[in-house]
């Protein structure tokens, strides 16, 4: 892409926080959500601001030629995931870690293997908090807590 000439502009998202959506099955199944990773916090962003984002880079050249982390306003554990989920759906949800050894055997291999490298050997590409949208859009990520409640009948 670079070599090619032609303007770019790279857009590196955290974890997004649709993938809360994920939890769905098991929600409608009982109170109890597991997720393996549980100690690793993720700095989850809204869709929405990956999305005024790519709008920006699109029309504003001045951004041509940039890579940009994105990332939500906070790292949140998967526990810490689940309280906002449970706040959010006025609900009582009990949080279940799946050790790493189950969690290999739930994930399909090519998944299981980079889920590993990014959870387990680089945590900080998904926790560290990145300053981009607040620059950019000149106004803060949003929240989980905000997407939760835009969302909640999808849950």
């Amino acid at each position: 892409m670079q070599a090619s000439g032609l303007a770019w502009t790279i857009l590196r998202p955290c974890s997004f926080q649709s993938n809360v959506l994920r939890w769905r099955d098991q929600l409608h199944a009982g109170d109890v959500v597991r997720a393996p990773f549980a100690d690793t916090p993720t700095a989850l962003i809204d869709p929405a601001d990956i999305a005024e984002v790519a709008a920006t880079a699109l029309t504003q050249r001045r951004h041509a030629g940039h890579s940009y982390r994105l990332s939500g306003p906070e790292a949140l554990t998967p526990p810490e995931q689940v309280a906002r989920l449970a706040a959010a759906l006025d609900r009582p949800l009990t949080f279940e870690p799946i050790p790493d050894d189950g969690a290999r055997k739930q994930l399909p291999p090519e998944y299981a293997e980079a889920s590993f490298d990014i959870f387990r050997d680089h945590p900080e590409l998904e926790s560290e908090v990145q300053p981009t949208v607040e620059q950019l859009l000149g106004r803060s990520p949003g929240r989980l807590e905000e997407w939760l409640i835009r969302h909640r009948d999808e849950l």
